[in-house]
């Protein structure tokens, strides 16, 4: 059986539709009378289906001892959704919770670069001297390497985990990190190896900034959250002044390090919850905010010393699809998955699990088990 999942509006319209048959014959309304009883059957060995598959994907999750959300879409429905655990008022959570994306945030990043690219307003062979003349190692450095995690460019993200460190000003914050960035030493020769650093993506984001003449926050928000209808994605930042957030977080007090405005930008600073996530997998893979080209671009060019098959802000995941994970101190996980071909696609945030290698096994573990009953 290829359903995935019973939907019983399909047999209601076969039952009605059944039932407009002729009554002018009493071998019409026999030929109704086993049509609506084949479809009653129909629905009934959906429904067994629907709910054996369920149980299956629900022990798994189970077994991880999993506490967030879950939800798989496919054909622009929801098939699956899981939500387990509470918020930090202890009410239970809900699927339309918002979460931290933490670095599944990157495509988002990419997602960018790829629009200014169409607008003619860069290129990802450009070197990074032409934005940032300042950094003695720009000329040898391209966009397309910040993207690939193969510029060799160290993380700064640890160094300013320390509150102390910055302050309430995302410009100060921004020059305080960009400063650092510019004096350390590569790891390697840029495109000669991989290294997965949040100092690509920081970068990145400030060249949005550079070209798009607005903030990057909002170069994202007009781009991409408005046009695809995100009405619960937002940014780190902006936790402290929404209580729903808020509470959702489940242990606040481990985000406080990472709401420092400028910190995570570009490379783990979104906020969305499972609609919204579907919106924005299905936008970006269906032509909607960036060409279908550019998201090709995005999901072919890969770092070829990436053991994870790492492209532009997206990595290779089973079953031929893409997506990313992301994690925010010890307690919050996240990961994407996207499938146009199959028109499957999964989000998992976590709020008080394991971080990211708890989410990072979930595509395999859920996806095995859907992909088996097609």
């Amino acid at each position: 059986m290829k359903k995935i999942i019973a939907l019983a509006l399909s047999a209601v319209m076969v039952t009605a539709f059944a039932g407009c048959g002729s009554s002018e014959s009493s071998k019409g309304k026999e030929t109704s009378a086993e049509s609506v009883t084949e479809a009653q059957e129909t629905q009934a060995t959906q429904e067994t289906f629907a709910a054996d598959l369920k149980a299956r994907l629900d022990e798994a999750l189970k077994t991880k001892s999993f506490s967030g959300v879950v939800q798989i879409t496919k054909g622009g429905e929801p098939v699956y959704q899981y939500v387990s655990g509470n918020d930090e008022n202890g009410k239970p959570l809900t699927i339309d919770a918002s979460l931290p994306l933490a670095s599944t945030s990157k495509q988002f990043c990419a997602a960018a670069i790829m629009l200014l690219c169409e607008q003619n307003k860069l290129s990802v062979d450009d070197t990074l001297d032409r934005y940032f003349p300042e950094y003695k190692e720009g000329k040898k450095i391209t966009v397309k390497q910040l993207l690939t995690m193969s510029s060799g460019i160290p993380s700064y993200y640890m160094d300013f985990l320390d509150p102390s460190t910055l302050g309430s000003n995302e410009a100060e914050n921004v020059r305080k990190i960009k400063e650092a960035v510019f004096a350390m030493e590569l790891h390697f020769e840029p495109g000669e190896d991989y290294e997965y650093s949040n100092s690509n993506f920081f970068l990145l984001a400030d060249i949005v900034e550079q070209l798009g003449r607005v903030s990057y926050h909002e170069f994202l928000r007009k781009s991409f959250f408005e046009p695809l209808g995100m009405t619960h994605t937002g940014f780190l930042e902006e936790i402290p002044d929404n209580p729903d957030w808020a509470a959702a977080m489940s242990k606040t007090e481990l985000l406080n390090e990472t709401t420092a405005p400028g910190l995570a930008k570009g490379a783990g600073d979104i906020v969305s919850n499972a609609e919204d996530m579907d919106k924005w997998m299905r936008g970006l893979s269906g032509g909607e905010i960036i060409s279908s080209e550019s998201f090709r671009q995005m999901r072919e060019n890969i770092n070829p010393y990436s053991v994870e098959d790492y492209c532009y802000g997206l990595w290779h995941m089973p079953y031929d699809g893409v997506g990313h994970v992301g994690q925010i101190a010890p307690h919050f996980g996240a990961v994407d998955y996207l499938n146009p071909e199959r028109d499957v696609y999964l989000f998992a945030a976590s709020n008080d699990g394991r971080g990211m290698s708890y989410v990072q096994e979930l595509p395999q573990a859920l996806l095995s088990i859907i992909y088996e009953n097609e």
